[in-house]
């Protein structure tokens, strides 16, 4: 078993899960999943109970606020940090509210991405 945090990667966005994923990984976190879209973030976190997700808020099928809501209600211990666009302010407050753990503003400082990773798996 590894000793790297496991990581659940989800964005409608490959090039963007595929640099984030190389600078986790640069980082010491493990990728052990991407979802493309809110739906397989859901099944992806059933599947592996990953110790942090990486949400974005806009994705096709599920967005990222009703991911968040079913992944929680599945596992309401769930550490879920919100990616999101300039602008989405008081979507960050409302995923806050119902229970995510930090929120990203993308474009994502890769810095700022590993202090919040390691501040929510405590």
């Amino acid at each position: 078993m590894s000793d790297r945090p496991t990581v659940l990667l989800c964005d409608d966005s490959r090039a963007l899960r595929m640099l984030t994923a190389r600078q986790l990984a640069e980082a010491g976190f493990e990728v052990i999943a991407e979802a493309g879209n809110g739906r397989e973030a859901r099944d992806y976190y059933e599947a592996n109970e990953p110790d942090v997700v990486l949400l974005d808020l806009v994705m096709p099928e599920l967005d990222g606020k009703q991911a968040l809501q079913e992944i929680l209600s599945f596992d309401p211990q769930a550490r879920v940090v919100i990616l999101s666009s300039l602008g989405a302010q008081g979507d960050i407050e409302e995923c806050l509210r119902l229970g995510a753990a930090s929120y990203l503003q993308k474009p994502i400082d890769p810095d700022a991405m590993v202090r919040v990773l390691r501040q929510v798996i405590g």
